[in-house]
């Protein structure tokens, strides 16, 4: 594993506990207010750590990214610096995320700790 993808799973371990102390404090907190907004936090929190196992994995070469296609002639080519890694599959289901901004984007997905749960410790 290389230094950078070991460093960052260490960073994730450290979310994995703020995110326990967060879970923690929600059930103990008084105030509807400061329960709604630790949960939000944990939410947050959740789908910070299920993407950092996907960059993780990227950083490490455990994964392949896509390839962008061969420019056709006279097309300047495409960018894929800021390309989502799941824009094929994305695509494969009617989303176009090329088309949408982040926010949209967000939308559009919905909350990640419903789809892929806690339990997944890569």
């Amino acid at each position: 594993m290389s230094s950078s993808a070991a460093v960052l799973k260490e960073a994730v371990e450290f979310e994995k506990k703020a995110l326990g102390k967060y879970i923690e404090a929600a059930a103990l907190v008084t105030h509807p207010e400061t329960k709604e907004s630790i949960e939000k936090i944990t939410s947050e929190k959740k789908q910070t750590i299920e993407s950092m196992h996907w960059v993780i994995m990227a950083e490490a070469g455990e994964i392949e990214t896509e390839k962008p296609a061969p420019a056709a002639e006279g097309e300047a080519p495409a960018s894929s610096a800021s390309k989502c890694p799941f824009s094929g599959a994305l695509a494969e289901m009617g989303i176009d995320i090329t088309k949408m901004s982040k926010e949209e984007a967000m939308e559009k997905m919905g909350d990640m700790s419903k789809i892929f749960p806690e339990s997944s410790d890569s």
